[in-house]
């Protein structure tokens, strides 16, 4: 998996070559386009650089507050499934026992097998069946007692629940933005730096620091957006630690005798 550094100067290294490259091609073959300084170029330079600006703004916080969620969400299934399984103390051990081992077979799954498909947008259908199996087994069951009986009820309310935040979990496993988005992003970049090289400037030098600082300055923004673009891959992606805490802790739950 690539990391955040290695990530962010791929992503800078990209915007500056190719805005270099830009500015050579307008420099030796475009230069019949370039505008004096008077006062108009730099109105539309400001109404274009408002305009992406604001673009820009709006998707990169859009794409981060999609990541916080799904990464809430994620806590939140990992609690809900904690609760179901220590709800299950509430049972005698011959229910209880199997029940413990199906779902903590299905956490292991999920950890192992599915978290490193969701990075394809894929998810274990496997994993799946054993969390299946727990709830026909919590439906077929028919309660001894009281406690047995508000136990099964609140399962299945948990179940319901669970089902919910796994889902939004698989379905969120995709890019947030889709390839007209990135693509839109993409020319709106391309179509604001060639404006700016459009410009005549007394110096080429300075002409040139001026676009290279414009194209890292661009390149940052691009790099949080691609970032939390896509939540489960990349290199800030959300890991199933939450789940493995979960798990540690039945675990540690099932050393210490139920009574």
């Amino acid at each position: 998996m690539p990391t955040i550094l290695s990530t962010l100067l791929l992503v800078l290294v990209i915007f500056l070559v190719s805005t270099l490259v830009l500015f050579f091609i307008v420099q030796k073959y475009l230069s019949f386009f370039k505008f004096e300084n008077n006062g108009y170029p730099a109105i539309f330079s400001f109404a274009i650089g408002t305009t992406f600006g604001l673009t820009l703004a709006f998707i990169c916080v859009s794409t981060w507050q999609n990541y916080n969620h799904i990464d809430s969400v994620v806590s939140k299934e990992a609690t809900t499934l904690t609760t179901i399984y220590r709800t299950l103390d509430a049972f005698k051990p011959e229910f209880r026992d199997p029940s413990a081992k199906l779902l903590t077979g299905y956490a292991k799954k999920v950890i192992t097998q599915e978290w490193p498909l969701m990075s394809k947008s894929q998810f274990d259908h496997d994993a799946y069946n054993d969390f299946h199996q727990f709830q026909i087994r919590l439906l077929h069951h028919i309660p001894l007692n009281n406690a047995e009986m508000a136990a099964q009820q609140e399962e299945l309310r948990l179940i319901s629940e669970y089902y919910a935040l796994r889902l939004e979990r698989i379905t969120s496993a995709k890019s947030a933005l889709d390839h007209s988005m990135m693509l839109t992003l993409g020319l709106g970049a391309l179509i604001f730096i060639f404006y700016q090289c459009l410009h005549a400037m007394p110096g080429k030098r300075q002409h040139l620091v001026m676009i290279s600082l414009l194209s890292i300055s661009i390149g940052l923004i691009f790099f949080l957006i691609l970032s939390y673009n896509t939540p489960f891959s990349g290199p800030n992606a959300i890991s199933p630690e939450a789940l493995s805490k979960a798990l540690e802790l039945w675990q540690i739950d099932s050393a210490v005798p139920l009574r």
